[in-house]
């Protein structure tokens, strides 16, 4: 298969701050007609909620203001920007747009945060952010397009799933476990729709699993099991047992299928970032405001500006290595506080060939959850067929990816081909190149997205995005309501902050 490369210098990789260049782009119009198809949408749903409605009205708001704020209210206006990932960048773009002087401070030698393409294996693989959500409505699609960055749908192969002892599990079989995985899943909505109080997810899944494999056998009761793991645990990048029944599915998302960027999601961020003033190795030590502006100090120096819009992931400032003056209020001090910071790593191991079976985009091992989680890795995303090279990554969540993160590559090598022999053939030879990603000991993030921890509340989206006197405002997935823990809700919420930041010179 012929990777197709998108448009533009740089794109397959993370560039450095020297090789932003400029390029005409025009977010309004592409927010313009995002907005008017999710309308569109709500308009076709039965039953049109008033949380729908709302969120519909504050986007025309938006982009009202956007319209209609003449460039000139910018022009001598100082921003300065913390972090050049999705966020950042997007609140960047949108005020250069409108005319404000924007400088961006970056801690890495490069930009995209939390996305991270690397080409070391020949071909462009995502070390961090991999999937674009949902196909449908999603705002990343347009951005995809606009900077000619191919995508591939991952629903178009095949499933396969091998039981512990190594037995590729029938289709009959695995379509049984499914449904009673969907049954288990409708069980705990109902669950919580009827709680007082709060509990674990996976205190009830215990009892659900558990009946399930009295019911139906240990067989379909295995699958159930690593589908729980999958789809919410390992979605999540947390342990089930420290997640919020109560509140883990007040998110939303877009239809459709999950996509790949065939280029890496680096190519989306290079593409926003043309042209912008970003300066790469300021780690910020301090951000300091008063009633004259702000003053933000870095590893490199201090910049003063008018506004500063801070993006660090939530990670980082639950470790408070940034210091705040005059002080978090103590609302905000308690959303960080209070909402959890996941962990999700990735394991890419690169082969001579594939010798997996070529229609299969998913490898699932269900022995290897729970107890048996720790030296093996339960779930395998393959790259043969989306990107034309024999690669495989695999999926680590909570706190099976910080034991890997202490592993060598030696080691994870050594048990997963173990695995992978057992299943498809002893004559499989070692990994050409392998891949391991530290999220969780990343000084700049210290894990990889928030999630909503037991006896918590989603109401803390809302304050870790609540700006301060309105000088210091605040962007990145975790001060997304809607779409937290996601790359298109950390650049929802950079259109949001930039607005405003419009509104709060007007």
């Amino acid at each position: 298969m012929c990777l197709e490369k998108p448009e533009g210098r740089n794109s397959g990789r993370n560039i450095s701050c020297t090789e932003v260049h400029s390029l005409s782009f025009t977010l309004t119009a592409k927010l313009k007609y995002w907005i008017n198809s999710r309308i569109s949408k709500a308009r076709m749903r039965p039953t049109l909620s008033r949380r729908h409605f709302l969120q519909a009205l504050a986007s025309l708001l938006v982009l009202a203001k956007f319209s209609t704020v003449s460039k000139a209210l910018g022009q001598g206006a100082r921003v300065l920007v913390v972090g050049a990932g999705m966020a950042g960048i997007a609140t960047a773009r949108a005020l250069a747009e409108q005319g404000y002087s924007v400088t961006v401070l970056e801690a890495r030698n490069a930009i995209g945060g939390r996305i991270r393409t690397d080409t070391s294996l020949g071909v462009p693989v995502d070390l961090g952010a991999s999937f674009i959500h949902g196909s449908r409505g999603n705002p990343l699609i347009d951005l995809a397009r606009q900077f000619g960055a191919e995508t591939y749908d991952t629903t178009e192969g095949e499933d396969l799933l091998v039981n512990a002892a190594g037995a590729i599990i029938s289709s009959t079989l695995q379509a049984q476990g499914q449904r009673e995985y969907n049954a288990l899943f409708d069980r705990l909505v109902k669950i919580q729709d009827e709680l007082s109080s709060d509990r674990s997810i996976g205190s009830v899944t215990k009892t659900l699993l558990r009946r399930i494999r009295q019911r139906r056998g240990t067989a379909i009761g295995d699958i159930a099991s690593f589908l729980v793991t999958s789809e919410i645990g390992i979605e999540f990048g947390a342990e089930l047992t420290k997640m919020s029944l109560l509140h883990f599915d007040e998110d939303e998302e877009f239809s459709g299928s999950d996509l790949i960027v065939k280029p890496g999601y680096i190519a989306l961020i290079n593409g926003l970032a043309q042209g912008l003033d970003i300066r790469c190795n300021q780690k910020v030590n301090q951000i300091g405001w008063n009633t004259s502006g702000v003053q933000v100090t870095t590893s490199q120096g201090t910049f003063e500006a008018d506004r500063v819009v801070v993006t660090l992931p939530l990670g980082v400032l639950k470790r408070k290595g940034v210091i705040f003056s005059p002080g978090l209020p103590s609302a905000k001090a308690a959303a960080i506080e209070g909402l959890g910071m996941g962990v999700l790593d990735k394991t890419y191991f690169k082969f001579s060939t594939p010798f997996w079976q070529t229609q299969s985009e998913n490898v699932g091992f269900i022995g290897n959850v729970g107890k048996r989680s720790s030296r093996e890795i339960p779930e395998f995303y393959t790259l043969d067929q989306a990107l034309g090279s024999p690669i495989l990554f695999g999926f680590t969540a909570g706190s099976q990816a910080k034991r890997f993160e202490k592993l060598t590559d030696a080691a994870i090598t050594k048990y997963t081909m173990a695995r992978f022999r057992k299943t498809f053939g002893r004559p499989i030879p070692d990994p050409e190149a392998i891949i391991q990603t530290q999220w969780n000991t990343d000084p700049y993030t210290y894990g990889s997205y928030s999630y909503i921890p037991l006896n918590s509340k989603t109401a803390y989206y809302d304050t870790m995005a609540a700006p301060i006197d309105d000088r210091v405002f605040f962007a990145g997935e975790a001060t997304h309501r809607t779409y937290p823990g996601t790359v298109h809700g950390a650049y929802l919420s950079g259109l949001r902050e930039a607005t405003r930041v419009i509104q709060s010179f007007s």
